[in-house]
């Protein structure tokens, strides 16, 4: 499931974002991109998917003398990953000790649900009232995704789309506000999920999703219901209990036979 702080990458991408890797070709330009871009956003990834597996539990130190030598990144940046991780909460960087797999407590993950339930109970009744067509057409094909993601096994994408899909309904809204809100909150369920959800579970059921963009648009008022019991069970089915500390060793987690790509 699922600001910011997630986060989430733009709902809707620019499109230059996406062409801009393809405006220059010499070779000088190349090895630029490759040093500028493409190995920040691959660690980055690695390291994500790393805390979602559980590879990474929470309070591991991610000592950046070790990443630089297993990822062959330069410190600076290594500290750019460190940095976005740290924005979107999923890491703690704290003066003289590093950076740390964040911890969000078992107090803090019950409060985080009963915040949204309350938030997304109102999101929801907006979404009712406002919704066009093309609105529910748009939900409907982000549960398309999401599902095509769950049933490939791809936890990463699945605990994305799983989030956006709370979002698209919040920004159908229109109130800025809330939609602010409810980025933050689903950024610390991320980190929550990523943490307390038994490994291989799905982060947020596609198929509850499919229920709500269809009631949704129907404009039936048990989308309100339906949008806080499917909280409910999501929290209910997380083990929240506290984690206890081990030693990890960074390497043998990302040891892949070669560096990141």
């Amino acid at each position: 499931m699922s600001s910011t702080p997630i986060p989430l990458r733009p709902l809707r991408p620019q499109a230059t974002a996406v062409r801009r890797g393809h405006l220059s070709v010499g070779p000088a330009n190349r090895r630029a991109r490759a040093t500028n871009g493409a190995d920040v956003a691959a660690v980055y990834e690695r390291i994500w998917t790393a805390i979602i597996d559980h590879s990474l539990p929470p309070e591991t130190r991610l000592v950046e003398k070790r990443l630089c030598e297993i990822f062959g990144l330069g410190r600076t940046r290594l500290r750019q990953v460190l940095q976005r991780l740290a924005h979107e909460r999923v890491v703690t960087l704290m003066p003289n000790r590093g950076a740390t797999v964040s911890k969000p407590s078992v107090r803090e993950a019950h409060e985080v649900f009963a915040a949204r339930q309350v938030l997304e109970a109102g999101t929801v009744s907006r979404c009712i009232e406002v919704a066009t067509r093309a609105d529910c057409k748009r939900l409907h094909q982000h549960v398309t995704r999401e599902q095509a993601a769950w049933r490939q096994g791809d936890r990463r994408a699945s605990l994305k789309y799983s989030g956006e899909f709370h979002l698209i309904i919040a920004e159908v809204g229109g109130n800025r506000i809330l939609m602010d809100m409810l980025r933050d909150l689903v950024s610390r369920s991320s980190l929550i999920i990523a943490v307390y959800q038994a490994p291989g579970a799905p982060c947020c059921p596609p198929d509850e999703h499919r229920e709500i963009a269809r009631a949704l648009e129907r404009r039936q008022s048990r989308a309100v219901a339906l949008m806080v019991r499917h909280l409910e069970r999501v929290r209910a089915d997380l083990r929240l209990e506290e984690v206890p500390e081990k030693s990890i060793d960074l390497r043998s987690v990302f040891s892949n036979g070669r560096r990141a790509p």
